[in-house]
């Protein structure tokens, strides 16, 4: 998972939910980018708590060099991974052309969701505090997918 998934994930109130449903790793420089270079950010805490409760693995550095994307995609290639979690258009472009499988927070909602994770109100909540920080196709595909597939 890259900074721009972890945080934005942490300020829709699921990180604790998506940990919980799936492994979830991030490279030592992901930390450095939501933690320590964030102290005085609400999320930080969160996620340094995450991080200390083993809730949230932070991978060996030697698995995962370099900064942010380019940290996450060695971490996916060492084979340990089904997926890279980002919100960046420019590195999902590249994971694209990769043939990486990827997920963008909107629509992890409606996969937790659908692995009744967390409750259909819950999962409107989460979309509804996480819709400023996404795209509106984003947005769309996800509220889309929590009414099954139906237009509202």
């Amino acid at each position: 998972m890259d900074s721009d998934s972890l945080i934005k994930i942490t300020k829709a109130g699921l990180k604790e939910t998506v940990c919980e449903a799936w492994e979830v790793t991030i490279p030592r420089s992901v930390q450095h980018e939501c933690v320590k270079a964030a102290r005085a950010r609400p999320d930080a805490a969160r996620i340094r708590k995450n991080i200390e409760a083993t809730r949230l693995t932070v991978a060996p550095t030697s698995a995962a060099r370099g900064k942010g994307e380019d940290a996450v995609l060695r971490l996916f290639e060492t084979g340990a991974y089904d997926a890279v979690s980002s919100d960046d258009a420019r590195f999902i472009r590249r994971l694209r052309a990769l043939g990486i499988p990827f997920a963008v927070p909107g629509v992890m909602i409606a996969r937790l969701r659908e692995q009744k994770a967390i409750s259909p109100g819950a999962a409107n909540e989460a979309l509804e505090r996480l819709r400023p920080m996404i795209s509106p196709e984003e947005y769309a595909a996800a509220a889309l997918m929590l009414t099954g597939g139906k237009a509202s």
